[in-house]
């Protein structure tokens, strides 16, 4: 059960799991045309709220990192976190959860 009221569909569950796995490759971009073109699934649209915040979230670590020479050798872990996170993500839609990023500023509310 979702905090929907009722459970997602199978095609809404797929569509979530598919938006974060595709924000591996895609970065923001993925749970944004999301957010916008399912905007009338709530799930969906939690889902990729959620993604594109995270994903913004870690754009903006990757530009703090990026100024250090130090920070810049950390980028392959802070890359490896992201894809982890994003395949955690992608099984826990395809049980019908939201999966709430940790360490995520939320911007988009």
């Amino acid at each position: 059960m979702s905090d929907f009221g009722t459970s997602p569909n199978t095609d809404s569950k797929n569509l979530a799991a598919i938006t974060h796995i595709a924000s591996i490759f895609f970065a923001f971009f993925a749970p944004l045309l999301m957010y916008i073109l399912k905007s009338d699934d709530a799930f969906i649209k939690e889902t990729a709220k959620e993604g594109l915040n995270f994903a913004i979230t870690v754009l903006l670590v990757y530009i703090l990192l990026g100024i250090t020479i130090i920070g810049v050798s950390l980028m392959p872990v802070l890359w490896l976190i992201t894809v982890v996170m994003y395949v955690i993500a992608a099984k826990t839609a395809t049980e019908g959860q939201v999966y709430r990023f940790p360490f995520t500023w939320r911007l988009i509310k």
